[in-house]
Order: structure tokens, then C-alpha cells, then sequence
């Protein structure tokens, strides 16, 4: 395997959404791609909610700020690294999580969105990165001649993990396991590695 794509959050860190839901007692706000499967449409949600509680972007990083990496995601992302490039592939915000990723210590590249800010430091829309889908980082790699190996949790990973040479669902929701009942489901980073360390496909019952 050349590249290693592998999702944010959910995976690597907590759902940073949810989070922010528990710290401000907006409900509404813990919802996320697992349950709606339309991403934009999503984010125009979150931002309206975020205005309409007089949220800056400075106090969504302020209650972000304590949210940390999964045990043993460090350990794992470096067993990677040892074997591909890796790629942090996220329709995450740059302004909330690189004061996340920065503690990864590994050599990555982190690939996602960004916001657009206000002059009184409201978030006013989203910046998306150039690509239909996750997918589509897969499929220019592949052009190129690499392997893909994709680990997601949610419904914006799905396609991603489809297009991937070896792609795994990681501790996903009941509807987004429904929604791919083909892709192997995974409970820990130890089983990832494990896979990809047979030299003939992995058989999943």
C-alpha cells in the first residue's frame, strides 16, 4: 500500500460538533454526518445555529480546545507512516482542528475545509476544498499508480472507502453500517493493521 487516507473525526479525534453541542446546550448542534448524510447542507445548519447564539469562531475553538486525540491514534498514525504516506482526509474546518492535529506529531498532510470569517469574527460560510467527494483524493492517487487504503466512520466516508483498494468502516453508527453492509467493520486500530498485514484480501464474514 502507497497512501494511507484516513478520516478525522470520529476516527483520529471525538466529533468535535457534538462536543461543541455539550458545551454551549445547543442540541441541535450534536448532530452529524452519521445521522444526515447531506454535509452542506449540515454546515448551513451549524453556522445559522452558531449566529443565531451570538457564537464567534473564537468561542467555538474555546470549547473545542480540550478535545484530544483517540487513545492509540498517535501509536497507530505512526505504525503508518513506517509503511505510506499518510493523508488526513476531513470535511472538518481547518480553524477548529489544527490545534488538534498539531499534537499527531507525524509527518502528515491534512486535507479539508475552511471557513470564511466576518469582520466581527462570525463564521459567514464554508470554503470547500476542491473535490466532489473524498473519493476523489482516492481516485486521483490511484491514477497516479498508488494503493489506497481508506479508514471512515461515516456516511461522507462511504464513497471514499468504495473507490479505496482496502477500505474499512471504523466503529460506525447502526445507519451508516446499514448503509454499506459490503464494507468491513472494524472496532480498533489493531484490526486495521492486522488486515493490511495479510498479503491475500481479507476475508470479512
Amino acid at each position: 500500500m502507497d497512501t494511507a487516507c484516513i478520516d478525522l473525526e470520529g476516527v483520529l479525534i471525538p466529533e468535535l460538533w457534538p462536543m461543541l453541542a455539550n458545551a454551549t446546550g445547543i442540541e441541535e448542534l450534536s448532530l452529524t454526518t452519521r445521522e444526515v448524510p447531506n454535509y452542506r447542507a449540515l454546515m448551513e445548519r451549524r453556522l445559522h445555529l452558531l449566529r443565531q447564539s451570538n457564537l464567534r469562531l473564537v468561542d467555538v475553538q474555546h470549547h473545542i480546545r480540550a478535545a484530544d486525540l483517540e487513545p492509540g491514534a498517535v501509536e497507530f498514525l505512526q505504525a503508518l507512516e513506517q509503511r505510506c504516506e499518510v493523508l488526513l482526509v476531513s470535511d472538518a474546518f481547518s480553524q477548529m482542528v489544527e490545534p488538534i492535529t498539531t499534537r499527531i506529531r507525524v509527518r502528515n498532510t491534512l486535507l479539508c475545509h475552511t471557513f470564511s470569517i466576518d469582520g466581527d469574527g462570525f463564521i459567514d460560510r464554508c470554503l470547500y476544498a476542491a473535490r466532489q467527494g473524498k473519493e476523489d483524493v482516492v481516485k486521483q492517487l490511484q491514477s497516479k499508480g498508488r494503493k489506497v487504503l481508506a479508514v471512515g466512520d461515516a456516511f461522507n466516508d462511504l464513497q471514499m472507502l468504495r473507490s479505496a483498494d482496502r477500505g474499512y468502516l471504523f466503529r460506525p453508527s447502526a445507519t451508516t453500517r446499514l448503509a454499506a453492509p459490503n464494507l468491513p467493520v472494524i472496532e480498533n486500530y489493531s484490526q486495521i493493521e492486522e488486515a493490511w498485514g495479510h498479503s491475500e484480501p481479507v476475508k470479512w464474514q
